[in-house]
C-alpha cells in the first residue's frame, strides 16, 4: 500500500511539472506580452525596458527556473495585465468562484435527484427514455448543452 501511495504522488507530481512547463511555454509562444503592455508606437527602449523589468530578456530555461523557485515559495508572480501578485488576484476572486460553484451544485442537486428518482420509479416511461437519450447524447459530454437546443 505504500509504494502504491508513493508512486501515486510521484505520478502526481510528474504531472504537474509536465503542466506547469507546457502552460509556460504556450504562454511565451503566443507572443511577447511586452508588446501588449506599452503605448502604440512605443520605441524600441520602452519596449526593451518593460521586457527587462518584468525579466523577459532572459532565456526561456531561465524564465521558468524562476518561476518555478517562485512557486515553491507560493510565489505566483505579478498579473501582466493587472500588474499585482497574482496569487492577491486570485484571493480576490475566490469567494465569488466557489458561490458560482456552491450554487451550480445546489441546482445540479434540485434537478438531479428528483429527475433520477421520477425516472427509478418510472422504468421505460417517457422521462427515463429521455433521460437515457440525453445522457448519451453528443451534447451531454459538453459543458455547455443548455439550453437543449444549442
Amino acid at each position: 500500500m505504500k509504494r502504491f501511495v508513493v508512486r501515486r504522488v510521484g505520478y502526481a507530481l510528474l504531472s504537474l511539472v509536465v503542466l506547469s512547463a507546457t502552460i509556460f511555454v504556450f504562454v511565451r509562444l503566443t507572443g511577447d506580452p511586452s508588446v501588449l503592455l506599452v503605448e502604440p508606437g512605443a520605441s524600441k527602449a520602452d519596449i526593451d525596458g518593460i521586457r527587462a523589468d518584468l525579466g523577459l530578456d532572459r532565456p526561456l530555461l531561465v524564465q521558468y527556473a524562476v518561476f518555478v523557485k517562485g512557486l515553491l515559495k507560493a510565489d505566483f508572480g505579478r498579473s501582466f495585465y493587472y500588474r499585482t501578485p497574482v496569487l492577491e488576484l486570485y484571493l480576490e476572486r475566490l469567494p465569488n468562484s466557489l458561490l458560482l460553484a456552491v450554487v451550480a451544485m445546489a441546482f445540479s442537486l434540485a434537478i438531479g435527484i428528483p429527475s433520477g428518482i421520477l425516472a427509478a420509479v418510472r422504468v421505460n416511461g417517457g422521462w427515463d427514455r429521455w433521460s437515457r437519450w440525453r445522457s448519451r447524447s453528443p451534447s451531454a459530454s459538453r459543458a455547455a448543452s443548455w439550453p437543449p437546443c444549442a
